[in-house]
This record gives C-alpha cells, structure tokens and sequence, in this order.
C-alpha cells in the first residue's frame, strides 16, 4: 500500500503540472515578445495581455483590465492622443466585423507623437479577437533612407556623363539607358544594334563571362544617326530578379583618338624642329669658317673675269668662279637653314607673295619644263611673316616638282592653290602634280635635312628641309598628302593676321650713284680686307685697312672716314666693341658704320644686329653684293668729305 500511495502522489504532481504550468510558460512567452499583444473575448471585453503592449501605450496601460471593452479602451486611446480618430475608427469597424473565417487585418499607421506603429486584429476560435502591435519606425526609417538613396542614384544617373545602360545578357534587351547614353547611342531596345560587327560582340561576350567582368574593350559603335565611331565598353554581370544582366558603361574614344594623333604630329613635329636646330648649329659653324675663304675665293675669281686675259685662262677662271658661286649659295643656304625666325616679320600680300615667286621662277634663267596652274581664291587674309622666305617655300617645292617631272618624264603639270579656312584662321597652300610622286617609304623622310634622292651632284637635301624650317619658323605646318598614285601633293598651312598695313613683297634695292670717299676696312683676316680692299679701290675708293678693332679706333681719331665696314667676331674688343665704342664717343661717326661677318646665327650676334639696326652684309663677299651695301650707304649721306 505504501508504493501505491507513493505512485498516486506522483500522479498528482504531474496532472497539476500538466494543467498549471503551461499557463505560466505561456504568460511567459507572451512577455518575451517584443510585439504588444492582447486577448479578447467574444463579446469584446479585454482578457489578458503581455508587458510589450504597456510599453507601447503606457498612457493607456491603466485600461488593459480584465473586462473592459475593446471600445471604451480605443475611445480612450483617441482621447488621450495614442491614436488619431482615423485609426480608432479603423479599429472599431475592423473589431466588428471579424469572425472565425476572416483573416486578419493589419493597418500601419503614425503616431501622434512620432514614430510609426503596425496595429493587426485576427479573430480567435471562440468568437473573440487578438490585438497585437508593434513599433516599425527603425524600418519605416530604413525604407526612407533607402528611397532617398535611390532618388539619389537616380538624380546622379540621370545627370552623370558617362554611358550607363543595364540589359538582359541573353537577348541584349535595355532594362535601363542613362540619359547620356540615350543622346550618344539612341532608344535601340537591345543593345545588339551598338556593335557595328558581330565579331566584336562575340569577343566581348567571350571576354565578360569568364570573371564576370571586362574593362576598356575596344570595338566600333554606332552612334544614334548610325554613324560608326571608335569606343571601348566597361561591363558587370550582376544578378537582378533572378537572371543575369550587363551593367555597361560606353566611353566615345572619338576625341581621345584625335587628341593622340594631334600629339604624335606635335612629338613629330618637335623631333623633327630638334633636328633641325642640331644642324643648324653645326652648319652655322661649318658656313662660318668656311665664310672667310670663300669670300677670298668668290671674290678675286669675279674680280679676275673682269680682267683682259687670255679666253683659256679666262675659261678656267669662270670654272672656278662657278664653282666658287655655288659654294657660296650652299653656304648661304646652310645660313637660311639655320636661322631659328624668319628675318623680318610684317603683315604680307599672300596673293602679291605667291604670284612674285611664281614669275620669278617663269621668268628664271633655269626654265621649268613643266607648265603652272594656280587657283588664288579672292580677298585672302594677310600672313604675318617674311615674305622671301615664304617665297622660297613656294619656289623650292615648285622647283623639286618640275625636277621630278623632267627626270621621270612623267607628267607636265604642277597646280597650285591657295585658299582660306576660316574656321583654322588659317591659308592652305597646295602644290600638287600629275608626276611620278612620292614612294611611300620616302614620304616620312622628305624634311630630313640632308636626305635627297636625286643623283649625286643634283641636290643637296636642303630644299625641303629649308622649307620645312621656314614654315615652322612662321607657326606653320607643312605635310606630304596622300597622293593617291595621281602624283606628289604638299600642304602648306600658315596662321593669318588682323594686322594692318599689309607690306608688299621686298623689291630688291636700287643701285644709288656713290659718293666717293675715304672707307676704313676692319677685318683680322688679312685675305678677307685685302679682298674688300681692292673691290672698293677698283671702284674709285680711298681704302685703309685696320686688323683689330683697337687699331681702328686709333685711326679715326687721326682721320676722318666716310664709311667703315668692320668684321663682327675679332680678337680683342671686335666689332661690337668698336660700334658701341663710337656710338659713345662720336655718335655721329657710329652711323657710318657696316657689317661684314659670317656670323649672324648665334643669338648674340642676332640680339646685337638686330638692337644696333646697322647695315649689314654676311659672307662669302660676292663683289656686287659689297659695292650695294657701299653704294646703298653712302647715297644716303649728305656729308661726305
């Protein structure tokens, strides 16, 4: 008896456990919700309900009482500000018409005093209804922040640049187009139509879908008018309702392309001004020594064909003097080449310029094999610059074209225009043929200096290289132009000005009748103002001669002289010192005086000539060249002794 008693009481305990505990764990679990909850009967009086719901309400926390109405407490609510009439109403219509087979009914909705609130009423088994609410403000406040962020991403999108399209990657349909890449690319509904070559679209799709990633692709789009340009696509795969899409962005290469080819001119063209200045500088000093010889030679050679000699010796003497003659325009055309600006820059007659030079080439002892056709379009604007050096752009290419026509024996005409692009502030100067034109290989070669094709003896390889100098010299551009097979064609491009008073082409200086009179010579090389010497003495001269510009110096303050010619670069104080010397002590006495040097290349020299505005005369001495310069100067003097 005693073990079934035992067993009874056990019995006991369980059944008590099996009814109360359940109760208690139940109000627990209602306590450990974060969501308000509470429970009413079928008549709509308040049962039970847990710790969260008089946190939510505490000012309605005195009215959650066993038997109250559902009514009394949302009147309540209302009145005391918990809820606003529109949800009260809410609740009341809701409470009064659920029933066991309606669902439940939620209502999210702002507190009076801030936040936001998501209030449901679902109906119970036995006729009644549960209430159960909970705060949603951390996520109304997240789903704001999120719809910010996405106007934000679209405000940016649609006022971002760059290409940005979003599509399918099977069929390639746009799901999104940027408003940029709508005014690049166009509203074509799959982004297939982008691709100008289905090849480039296949390497692109090959390269993405490895990594899911492709920067900087290069291929050729179409453009919303259909035309082709060059372009690179940047892409993403991303997943977006559950399938795959390309998020693009389109980048037009169209100006960076340019940009670059206009870059490989410019290096092209600073590689080939950096060319040109290290010769120019070693032909500068190649001319200047050979200046003084030359002169030597040139000149007793002319004064020789003047003399009563035998016809043999009188042969010879005009072979050297021919030779000599060419030398000296080798020599002179090293100068021209080296010079880094042109000599005199003024506004020029581009119409007046052309024409001069191309009667100057009819009119040539050397008659061009080739007849001439020039189309000037009317009005062109004045170019700033020098106008024999812009003629010698035109004579030589004019020159190097009739050459090749007559060696080749193909072809008989050379065109040349001249029109005006306004836009560019620019005049385009084209020299063209119907000759055999220029190889390929040779077309990047033409402006080297030295370069020639001809045969050995019939060039130099300076004429273009010459021209090249002079048009860069003026901010110009020279370039050969595809030809085509139909002949050589070269363009000349030289910035126009607004300027005024437009100068004529220089006319050469008439002789003027000399005065004779006492000319003090200046030179260290002794053949050199022997030479000048004689020239001056033969055409009536009284001539002293003086090695040093010290010695000068003595002698005139021991006579007066009517002119003095002196060297620039001599031992001692030279030329400058002389000048500047006499333009101290005896001004009037510093404007009798002339240059003749060989050196008019270095920026000293240039500086100097240029700032003492002196006549001057660079060598080799030719003798009708010295006797101009004495003529010229001594016609304008009105004192002379």
């Amino acid at each position: 008896m005693g073990r079934d008693a035992d067993m009874a009481h056990r019995v006991a305990e369980v059944e008590e456990y099996n009814v109360e505990v359940p109760s208690v764990l139940l109000s627990e679990a209602l306590d450990a919700l974060s969501e308000g909850f509470a429970l009413f009967d079928a008549d709509h009086c308040f049962v039970t309900c847990n710790s969260s719901l008089h946190a939510l309400h505490p000012r309605c926390s005195p009215l959650y009482r066993p038997g109250v109405s559902w009514n009394v407490i949302v009147r309540e609510a209302e009145m005391r500000g918990d809820v606003s009439p529109s949800v009260a109403q809410w609740m009341l219509l809701t409470a009064d018409r659920l029933d066991i087979g309606s669902g439940p009914e939620t209502l999210e909705f702002s507190e009076p005093h801030g936040g936001h609130v998501s209030a449901t009423l679902g109906p119970t088994a036995h006729g009644g209804f549960v209430f159960t609410v909970r705060d949603v403000t951390a996520r109304h406040q997240l789903e704001a922040e999120e719809r910010e962020a996405d106007l934000i991403l679209r405000k940016v999108l649609e006022a971002c640049p760059a290409n940005v399209v979003m599509c399918r990657l099977g069929d390639g349909l746009v799901l999104y187009r940027s408003p940029a890449a709508t005014e690049l690319l166009g509203t074509a509904r799959a982004t297939t139509e982008y691709f100008a070559s289905r090849v480039e679209r296949a390497d692109f799709l090959t390269a993405l879908l490895p990594n899911g990633r492709i920067d900087d692709f290069e291929f050729t789009c179409i453009r919303a008018d259909g035309t082709p340009f060059p372009a690179s696509i940047s892409a993403r795969l991303i997943e977006y309702r559950n399938e795959d899409v390309m998020v693009t962005s389109i980048l037009d290469l169209s100006h960076e392309i340019e940009m670059q080819r206009k870059l490989a001119e410019q290096r092209e063209h600073i590689f080939q001004a950096e060319k040109m200045s290290a010769l120019g500088e070693l032909l500068a000093g190649v001319a200047h020594e050979l200046n003084n010889p030359l002169s030597v030679v040139v000149g007793h050679a002319l004064m020789l064909s003047d003399e009563d000699i035998a016809p043999e010796t009188l042969r010879r003497v005009e072979k050297i003097s021919e030779a000599a003659e060419r030398c000296a325009k080798i020599v002179k055309s090293f100068l021209a080449m080296a010079r880094q600006q042109p000599t005199r820059l003024v506004p020029i007659d581009m119409t007046d310029t052309l024409e001069l030079a191309i009667n100057a080439l009819r009119n040539g002892a050397d008659e061009l094999a080739t007849e001439i056709e020039t189309d000037f379009a009317p009005d062109l604007p004045p170019v700033r610059g020098d106008a024999h050096q812009i003629a010698q752009v035109l004579i030589n290419l004019i020159t190097n074209a009739d050459q090749a026509i007559r060696e080749s024996g193909k072809g008989n005409v050379i065109r040349v225009t001249a029109k005006n692009d306004l836009p560019a502030s620019v005049i385009e100067i084209t020299v063209a043929d119907n000759g055999p034109g220029i190889p390929d290989e040779v077309q990047t070669r033409v402006f080297d200096p030295l370069f020639t094709t001809k045969p050995v003896g019939s060039g130099t390889g300076i004429g273009l290289a010459l021209c090249h100098r002079i048009v860069t010299a003026h901010s110009g551009q020279i370039k050969v132009m595809p030809d085509k097979g139909k002949g050589a064609v070269i363009l000349v491009r030289l910035p126009t000005t607004t300027d005024g008073d437009v100068g004529q082409p220089v006319q050469p200086i008439d002789d003027v009748a000399p005065s004779k009179g006492r000319i003090l010579v200046v030179d260290d090389e002794a053949d050199v103002s022997d030479l000048i010497r004689e020239i001056l003495i033969r055409d009536g001269y009284q001539v002293e001669v003086a090695a040093a510009a010290e010695t000068a110096l003595e002698l005139v303050d021991q006579k007066d002289f009517t002119l003095i010619l002196t060297d620039l670069n001599m031992p001692g104080i030279g030329g400058r010192g002389l000048y500047e010397t006499l333009l101290r002590k005896r001004p009037a006495l510093s404007q009798r005086v002339g240059f003749v040097t060989g050196d008019t290349m270095s920026p000293q020299a240039r500086g100097f000539l240029d700032g003492a505005g002196r006549p001057y005369l660079e060598k080799p001495i030719a003798p009708a060249e010295l006797r101009k310069l004495a003529h010229s100067m001594l016609g304008k003097r009105g004192d002379v002794p």
